[in-house]
């Protein structure tokens, strides 16, 4: 397979190292991360006689939730991605109980992005925890997040997912799979996974 890297950012608590894992075929309830971890996933995808293949080596940084030391802890990873993961909490409790969260999350990616070494790698944005029941449609999570306006001429997707039953995680590494490995757009997914009724927003 063919090597590649990802940082993965996103504020505490929105499941980053649980998608990891879960990616990786591992458990989704990991401890929470301290200092940085690096994990490689084998992503496929494809028929078996044409498959694509990479070793995605996911670099997971843990801090304190403050928005400059988070920002900072990012820095040095910078220069090695060769693409994005975000993770974001993608419930009504974040948005109802903890505003300030979603605007750290907001303002973290916004300044992210805005990093000359990673704004034009492809960026895959996971919307977490489609599992519960107080999940948010994808709609709503454009606007809470203002991804169309941060994300404005980039190469990006807005998956739905979760990192506990899996949902999502097939269809988000695959387009960052094609992404990576200069295929363009996955072509012939099923229909279900390019329509954002279920989850997927691609640009």
């Amino acid at each position: 397979p063919v090597s590649k890297t990802a940082l993965v950012i996103g504020w505490n608590g929105a499941g980053k190292t649980a998608v990891i894992q879960s990616l990786r075929g591992g458990s989704s309830e990991p401890l929470p991360t301290r200092g940085v971890i690096k994990n490689i996933a084998t992503l496929k995808y494809g028929p078996p006689d044409e498959q694509l293949e990479c070793a995605l080596e996911m670099i997971d940084v843990g801090i304190e939730p403050k928005l400059e030391a988070k920002t900072a802890s990012y820095q040095q990873w910078l220069s090695q991605a060769d693409a994005v993961i975000v993770v974001l909490e993608a419930t009504k409790t974040i948005e109802r109980f903890r505003p300030e969260e979603l605007k750290h999350a907001k303002e973290l990616i916004r300044r992210m992005s805005d990093e000359p070494e990673i704004r034009e790698k492809p960026w895959l944005v996971f919307a977490n925890k489609s599992d519960r029941e107080d999940t948010l449609p994808v709609e709503q999570v454009l606007e809470l997040f203002d991804l169309e306006n941060i994300f404005k001429g980039r190469t990006w997707q807005l998956q739905r997912c979760s990192a506990l039953t899996k949902e999502g995680l097939n269809a988000g590494s695959a387009w960052l799979v094609c992404k990576l490995l200069d295929e363009g757009r996955p072509q012939g997914l099923p229909s279900q996974h390019a329509s954002s009724s279920s989850g997927t927003v691609v640009r």
